[in-house]
């Protein structure tokens, strides 16, 4: 039951989602200025400099990137995941990319299981059917629509998806007693680390050219608000919220993304609807209480 003090902390959960929803289209309008690795790197560089002194209060310091951990997590965290989303979204349509993102409790429950030891239970088997099958049939609309999305697109974004899962299962297996603030501050730090040499060639590859004022909104929007803001609001939210009931929130950005992805008039096909709601069944399904029949 939704208690009224507790109303501040869902609507910080559904805000954290909604701003990382909206990341794909964003970064969809950065692409036009900037090249995918310069623009994570950049990106990344600006959420942790807004993070930096609220992290350093709670006891971070520079050395602590510089560990084993730390490097998976921005591998495998910030670094790898952002890295490979805006490279994949060069060849992905926005709707679609979100639409992906559902496969994050299917790659959640196999990290859960082999780094954690949880239960598979027959819930999550079901669940997890239906929101494969619910990307896979979306994926296939959005191909059928000759837009822009590719199968090496797809995948990329995919693989997105499966390096943010683990780094999920990962941490909380090995960071569970360190701050949160910490923790992000450290995903972004290592993170801008394993990105940057990629920035550096690509920028000598291709030059430096000065992007739009689009490009540069689009740029601050996703360091602070995707970035920053978006986390924090997690964080604020998960200080009262089951992370059962959390995760549903995440499965969100399916929905939202495909209804951004109307407003920024990207074509929409009835199999990519189809789709999502296969993506919410499945998720229904992992959550709901007690026994399926």
């Amino acid at each position: 039951m939704l208690k009224i003090n507790d109303t501040k902390y869902y609507i910080a959960l559904f805000s954290a989602v909604f701003i990382w929803s909206s990341a794909f289209i964003v970064t969809k309008i950065a692409l036009t200025g900037l090249g995918p690795f310069t623009l994570s790197a950049i990106r990344v560089l600006i959420a942790f400099l807004v993070l930096l002194p609220f992290a350093w209060r709670r006891g971070f310091r520079f050395k602590s990137l510089f560990t084993k951990n730390s490097f998976l997590y921005g591998i495998f965290g910030y670094g790898g995941n952002l890295g490979l989303l805006t490279f994949g979204l060069l060849a992905c349509t926005a709707n679609i990319s979100a639409i992906i993102h559902g496969l994050f409790p299917f790659f959640m429950v196999l990290f859960g299981y082999g780094l954690l030891q949880e239960a598979i239970t027959g819930k999550k088997i079901i669940g997890i059917v239906f929101s494969v099958a619910g990307v896979v049939i979306a994926s296939i609309g959005d191909l059928s629509q000759n837009s822009e999305t590719t199968l090496s697109g797809i995948f990329l974004v995919a693989l997105s998806v499966f390096t943010w899962a683990f780094y999920s299962v990962y941490s909380k297996k090995t960071a569970a007693g360190m701050d949160t603030f910490v923790l992000s501050e450290i995903c972004f730090g290592t993170g801008f680390l394993c990105i940057l040499p990629f920035a550096a060639f690509e920028t000598i590859k291709n030059g430096f050219v000065m992007p739009d004022s689009a490009s540069l909104f689009s740029l601050f929007y996703l360091g602070i608000m995707s970035g920053a803001i978006g986390i924090l609001l997690w964080n604020f939210g998960l200080k009262k919220i089951d992370s059962t009931v959390a995760g549903i929130y995440f499965n969100l950005m399916p929905v939202i993304g495909l209804f951004l992805a109307i407003f920024a008039h990207e074509r929409i096909a009835f199999l990519q609807v189809f789709g999502c709601a296969l993506i919410l069944a499945g998720v229904f399904v992992c959550t709901r209480p007690g026994k399926l029949i």
